[in-house]
């Protein structure tokens, strides 16, 4: 199998597992079966175009070709576009962490009900899904989800969620209003910004 196809079938099988899709799922919504999902998803079959497409279209994903030239400009407006429920950031080092942490925040939910706490840990984690951390943010966070795994089921887990999502709230609250050194995208889909 070549590297390219290898980075797409790898980022399709992580958008399907961050999204709680299984194989099995997968394989209903896209009419192939899911011993060939497993083969293609494992490395040892090469997929034909059209299962591939299938499989992807089944994740409600679109493949495109985009001149090459104007590949900066379309993922800057992808994302400047995206939102919590998207996957585009599946390649990030820590997407899997975060995807984890919050199924984990959902299972809490259900088990233990609602909290004002586990809300605020649920809506950081999905902004931190989608932003680059820096090495020390991430070593926090990293922390702070370990913490949360480890003493889910304690006695005393309320006074340890909401520190852990003050912890959170601070991480996001460094980032969101952190300046930026990135330029701006030279596209944008918003029609009033002045600045373009």
């Amino acid at each position: 199998m070549s590297y390219q196809s290898e980075s797409l079938i790898a980022q399709t099988r992580e958008i399907r597992e961050a999204s709680g899709v299984s194989q099995r799922a997968l394989s209903e919504r896209a009419g192939l079966t899911q011993s060939h999902i497993s083969q293609i998803e494992s490395g040892k079959m090469e997929p034909g175009l059209s299962s591939f497409i299938d499989m992807t279209r089944a994740l409600d994903l679109e493949l495109i070709l985009v001149p090459k030239k104007l590949v900066p400009a379309v993922l800057g407006l992808v994302k400047a576009q995206a939102t919590p429920d998207m996957h585009i950031h599946a390649s990030q080092p820590n997407y899997k962490r975060f995807a984890r942490a919050e199924r984990l925040v959902k299972k809490m939910k259900q088990l233990y009900g609602s909290s004002a706490d586990l809300d605020r840990i649920e809506d950081t984690l999905r902004f931190l899904r989608r932003v680059t951390l820096g090495d020390q943010e991430t070593q926090l966070v990293r922390e702070l989800i370990a913490r949360l795994e480890r003493d889910q089921a304690s006695d005393q887990a309320a006074p340890i969620v909401r520190d852990i999502a003050q912890n959170l709230q601070r991480v996001r609250n460094s980032i969101a209003h952190r300046v930026s050194t990135e330029p701006k995208p030279a596209y944008s889909l918003d029609d009033g910004d002045g600045d373009a």
